[in-house]
């Protein structure tokens, strides 16, 4: 061994003795040499992850980031970050807790429960407000041993008998008993948890009193509670990315819960770390050092049980690790790959714990971004729908503009440089994913965990509904309320209207026809939170629609005949209402306060991003089958009564002398109103309705197909604004994007009409020159693909087989494993099922014809809004006409 080699081995076993100590410097070793790890090594391994999951009696300042169940002990344990050490600390209930759930059964009839069963302890009766019936009532609670013993195997009480609130997670339950709040900063004496006070500026507290005196009594004290907790600091988190790369033949995805293939790199990435774990092979190239970045550490093992030791104990450095389907894939693989024989550690020397669909840290945070970017909430309202693609180059390249690294042939094959250049951009990339725009994510997911009353880890994993589910889910528990069965509300009914949209259970928003053509000076205005002020003003919850009071049933909803509350104020209007008011009324007016300083003004529109988030789909999980409070006569009184809002509204414009072009659901596309008559429109609405409108933009001029949500606009500053146009699809091949865009450019630089008659001729030029290259198969096969995702593994398709499947059983069998998720990248063809592989496809098979027909269905929609047909713009009468005339 080395002098280098010793110096490492002594400074690596130093480091694994404290979890505390530092990484960066541990490694600073020659990249060529070899990495050898003392004998003792597993036993510092194991020494660690034990002294990580210590618990703590006493904490300074920490945040409170998840929670989950420890089953052998039969206890909820609590993780809170501490941000000056950098870690996490367990903390266990002392207070014997225990699962439960609930019957209307009384408690005589249910104490047989006791005797037939040993994980049954007790039965008591206990009086909860039940909101349905709006009276209090007794019920059972059963009391367990065990969650398994409510739910979760086939003899739990909720498959033996009909249960409320038997469908909750335990550690949910323990949160919302305690009332301890995810996000929220705590610190803990003597084993016991206390909340952290924090005082807030003058301007805060003089803007939320402002907001607070024109709410309603019961609204103000609960948007007095949530600014106590939304307006405590938002942490800097340390994390890692981390990614493995797996030596399997064909370029196969390996079974995880098998681990056959050896892991032969893998590397973590932090602030200032960018660590690599690779396995030296007999026989392997090496291949150019220089490729990778300088700042890089390259740790090279002879055996593969030593490259998991080491990154084990480097993993537990970090109190947050970030993986890009690491759920499904790298933490899952690691697990069962080191407990191989060949490999030989055990469960004790493991930091990584799974659960049935998660693989989690048993001393930290595991946060799976491919799980979170799937989040179609997040996707749109928080990152402005900037990739539709879910995979990580897709996300990336929208996010980032950054993307991974190609290359052909088989992980096996890349040199050993080659490699470690390609696992670390990848873990580079997914690392950058939550530091991008000054860490969004990691704040937003801090906001959202505060809202949604849940765990960091588990918010990051699943959808919009499921927050919305456990935020309410918390406002019974702490209103002393019974949680309704499915069943309950389904007895409020169904629909009354009749659905426009096929597919749809009932009668959505109001979208008026467009007036097609071209209007200058258009002002947008926008219902501030349409339909979240809509659940507020007109008291819209699932035990308000359809109330038990005889009184109310005059309260009539338009339309459709039902009935609202006028007794008392529903558990959603009352949560979302408060939100929304807070977001709208305080954070929004917060982040342009010239009083505060940069820093706490971006903790307020971080904030008010979070709750925009929640807000715009607290409507739509009402309709949704799939959510525990689904209520689809409360979703139908949401819909209905905002096309109420926007008809009158429309009428009281007509009245103004307004000129309506277009609306869509919760915006009024208005002609050259003036000043005066925006102001008069948006002090009616407040006054009429109870509703905020306001202008969002201004067009220097819109463009309107005859197609409803179809149109372009071009704002004051240049920028064009698109909405529903083919061209800005994902799937749409580049060189039909390319010249879109191109397009939009040359319009964006239209002032007055006058100047559409220049513009037409640049059009007509580029339209020609895309002709020309697509005629003489100029165009590369990456240009014209087809980019499509595979929705289901293609054994999965039996009836019909869309095109880019058809293309992918080809890729199959030309030897690529395909899987549901990847994107197909295919071209259209005169041959086969008439489309192919874009990799396997020659330039004399490309359907001309097809492209052209493409073409034209997505420039017709632009051309169409200006006045323009695709194939008649020169007067033209066939396609191949309207390119070759004016030529010579």
């Amino acid at each position: 061994m080395s002098s280098q080699q010793t110096l490492f081995s002594q400074e690596f076993n130093s480091r694994s003795s404290s979890p505390s100590s530092t990484t960066a410097s541990a490694y600073s070793v020659k990249r060529e040499k070899l990495v050898k790890l003392q004998p003792d090594a597993r036993q510092k391994l194991r020494s660690k992850l034990a002294s990580m999951l210590e618990e703590v009696t006493e904490l300074g300042p920490s945040v409170l980031v998840s929670a989950t169940y420890d089953g052998e002990r039969r206890v909820a344990v609590l993780k809170f970050y501490d941000p000056e050490k950098d870690r996490i600390f367990l903390w266990s209930d002392r207070s014997g807790h225990k699962p439960y759930c609930f019957s209307k059964e009384p408690r005589e009839s249910l104490l047989h429960l006791i005797e037939d069963r040993d994980d049954i302890t007790g039965i008591e009766s206990v009086e909860k407000y039940d909101p349905l019936t709006d009276r209090k009532i007794v019920v059972s609670k059963i009391i367990a041993t065990d969650p398994l013993a409510i739910g979760g195997q086939e003899k739990s009480l909720r498959n033996k008998m009909t249960c409320w609130e038997a469908d909750i997670k335990y550690y949910e339950n323990y949160l919302y008993d305690t009332g301890l709040l995810v996000g929220a900063h705590y610190r803990i004496e003597s084993g016991e948890i206390k909340a952290v006070p924090f005082e807030t500026p003058k301007e805060v507290r003089d803007s939320l009193r402002r907001t607070i005196t024109s709410s309603k009594p019961e609204m103000a004290r609960q948007i007095e509670e949530w600014a106590s907790l939304l307006n405590q600091p938002i942490i800097p988190i340390k994390r890692a990315a981390l990614d493995i790369e797996v030596l399997s033949p064909e370029n196969r995805i390996p079974n995880p819960k098998e681990a056959l293939y050896p892991i032969v790199a893998a590397s973590l990435v932090s602030d200032g770390l960018k660590r690599l774990y690779l396995l030296k092979r007999d026989g392997l190239r090496e291949g150019d050092e220089n490729a990778l970045p300088k700042e890089a550490e390259i740790l090279i093992f002879d055996s593969e049980a030593e490259l998991l030791i080491s990154l084990f104990i480097d993993i537990l450095d970090f109190p947050f690790i970030v993986t890009f389907n690491g759920d499904d894939f790298d933490l899952d693989y690691l697990y069962h790959r080191a407990q191989r024989p060949e490999i030989g550690l055990s469960r004790d020397e493991i930091p990584i714990v799974l659960g049935t669909t998660f693989a989690g840290l048993k001393h930290g945070v595991h946060i799976d971004l491919y799980k979170t970017f799937t989040n179609r909430s997040l996707q749109i309202y928080a990152f402005g729908n900037k990739y539709t693609d879910h995979t990580l180059n897709g996300v990336a390249d929208g996010l980032l503009g950054k993307s991974k690294i190609v290359f052909d042939g088989l992980i096996g094959d890349l040199p050993l440089y080659e490699l470690a250049k390609y696992n670390l951009n990848d873990t580079e990339l997914t690392y950058e994913l939550t530091t991008f725009s000054d860490g969004i994510l990691m704040k937003l997911l801090q906001v959202i965990a505060r809202v949604g009353k849940m765990p960091i880890d588990d918010l990051s994993r699943i959808g919009v509904s499921n927050w919305i589910r456990s935020m309410l889910y918390f406002e019974h528990r702490r209103m002393n309320a019974l949680i309704p069965r499915p069943e309950e509300l389904q007895q409020k009914g169904g629909a009354k209207s009749e659905a426009v949209i096929k597919g749809k259970k009932y009668k959505g928003g109001l979208v008026i026809e467009p007036k097609t053509g071209v209007h200058f000076n258009v002002s947008v205005l926008d219902f501030a939170s349409l339909y979240p002020s809509i659940i507020k003003v007109y008291n819209v919850s699932y035990e308000t629609i359809n109330c038990p009071h005889e009184e109310c049933r005059s309260n009539v909803i338009p339309e459709v005949g039902n009935w609202r509350c006028t007794r008392k104020v529903g558990i959603e209007s009352l949560v979302v209402g408060s939100l929304r008011d807070l977001r709208v009324d305080y954070y929004k007016q917060l982040t342009k306060s010239k009083a505060l300083s940069a820093e706490e003004k971006e903790l307020y529109r971080i904030v008010s991003q979070g709750l925009k988030v929640i807000l715009n789909a607290s409507y739509g999980v009402l309709g949704f089958e799939s959510f525990p409070l689904y209520c689809l006569p409360a979703a139908e009184a949401v819909a209905t009564l905002g096309r109420y809002a926007i008809t009158r509204t429309i009428e009281k414009c007509r009245e103004l002398g307004i000129d309506v072009v277009y609306s869509d659901t919760d915006s009024l596309f208005l002609q050259a109103p003036s000043e005066d008559q925006i102001r008069q429109v948006s002090e009616w609405t407040q006054k009429e309705l109870g509703i905020e409108i306001d202008v969002d933009k201004v067009y220097r001029y819109v463009a309107m197909s005859q197609r409803k949500k179809n149109y372009f606009g071009v704002l004051e500053d240049g920028t064009v604004d698109l909405k529903g146009l083919t061209g800005k699809k994902s799937q749409t091949p580049q060189f039909i994007k390319n010249s879109f865009y191109d397009i939009l450019e040359i319009l964006s630089k239209v002032k007055t009409r006058e100047d559409f008659d220049s513009a037409r001729e640049e059009i007509k030029k580029r339209l020609r020159e895309d002709y020309l290259k697509l005629k003489e198969r100029k165009i590369s096969m990456d240009d014209l693909a087809f980019n499509v995702m595979i929705g289901k593994e293609i054994s999965g398709y039996k009836d019909s087989i869309p095109q880019h499947v058809r293309a992918a059983q080809l890729l199959q069998k030309s030897g690529k494993e395909i899987k549901a998720g990847d994107i197909i990248s295919f071209v259209k063809t005169t041959t086969g099922d008439g489309a192919k592989p874009a990799a396997l496809t020659r330039k004399e098979e490309v359907d001309i014809d097809k492209y052209l027909e493409y073409m034209k269905s997505t420039f017709d929609q632009i051309l169409g809004s200006l006045g323009y047909e695709f194939d008649e713009i020169l007067g033209a009468t066939k396609l191949e006409d309207f390119f070759w005339s004016g030529s010579s």
